[in-house]
């Protein structure tokens, strides 16, 4: 009875010890992309406000009830490439290309 507790154990601290790492929150991955794309502390604070202003602005679209889904999509397509300009506007054309990529590495599903 001891060894099969015991070895229930051992196998119970070996998964626990080999088990997958908790993901990074969003505002760390967000933070050690910035560091890749050595921006400065003016513009991190820039692409934080900007980043802020774009889940605002998405999700007052989204929850305008005087609009239809086809003018919903209009605008939030409009939306984006507004963010797009500012983005544009804040990086340098590596950054922007980084982040376009940090972007859509998010966005592919986990397989």
């Amino acid at each position: 009875m001891k060894k099969i507790v015991l070895v229930c154990s051992l196998i119970l601290m070996a998964s626990t010890s080999f088990a997958q790492s908790k993901p990074k929150d969003m505002k760390t991955l967000r933070d050690s992309i910035f560091t890749v794309m050595k921006l400065s502390t003016a513009n991190r604070q820039k692409m934080r406000d900007l980043i802020a202003e774009n889940g605002k602005t998405q999700k007052a679209i989204k929850d305008d009830p005087a609009l239809f889904y086809d003018q919903r999509q209009e605008k939030l397509e409009a939306w984006k490439k507004e963010i797009t300009t500012k983005e544009k506007a804040i990086l340098t054309p590596e950054q922007f290309q980084i982040w376009r990529d940090f972007a859509k590495s998010l966005n592919k599903p986990k397989s």
